[in-house]
């Protein structure tokens, strides 16, 4: 569990350490449309650091309105599926679980298992049966757990039966954070935490 507590917090900390930019390139208007997503796609075979920064952007950013989230959620989904880079499939599945945690946030009528059922079923359906991404994507669920996230009751209802999804013969037993959630930032000597 610790060694898996060590994966989850340094998979928070990837998108302090990659570059998650291109010059010139604005991802959003890159995915706005089902064809936008596929020539978006597309480009990222046989270009890695555009791969990398777009799912880095993907894991990062912060869609305002219903449409930008079903951009980002289904890019996500269908560059979880497409990509081979076991960092990308944990950024990914991260980003797709820090996304739902705001949706709840957002919506309090939207209800937090059915919630995880449908996206532990969309990352299901992109990673198909590639053992080593669907042993990944509990990963990030046991850092957002562990880090302080986890806001309120929904929030832990949400993880908890994603969690039951993804780990079936585990009992997880996800609760609220008493504390506030870890927030990397850099400084002159590295990387540190901000509360």
């Amino acid at each position: 569990m610790e060694r898996r507590l060590i994966i989850c917090l340094a998979i928070s900390l990837l998108p302090v350490f990659a570059a998650n930019t291109q010059s010139g390139v604005n991802f959003s208007d890159r995915i706005r449309t089902p064809d936008d997503i596929q020539k978006t796609l597309e480009y990222c075979d046989g270009h890695p650091a555009f791969e990398t920064a777009l799912a880095n952007w993907l894991e990062t950013t912060e869609p305002s309105s219903p449409e930008e989230r079903r951009a980002v959620r289904e890019t996500s989904l269908r560059l979880l599926e497409d990509t081979t880079d076991s960092q990308l499939v944990l950024g990914l599945s991260n980003g797709l679980l820090r996304h739902a945690l705001e949706d709840l946030k957002r919506d309090q009528k939207v209800a937090p298992g059915d919630l995880a059922d449908a996206l532990h079923a969309g990352i299901k359906k992109a990673i198909g049966k590639m053992r080593s991404k669907v042993e990944a994507i509990a990963i990030p669920a046991h850092g957002l757990a562990a880090d302080g996230t986890v806001a309120d009751e929904r929030q832990a209802a949400f993880l908890e039966r994603f969690l039951d999804l993804a780990e079936p013969r585990v009992a997880h037993n996800v609760r609220p954070s008493e504390r506030p959630a870890v927030i990397p930032v850099l400084a002159d000597k590295g990387l540190v935490s901000r509360r």
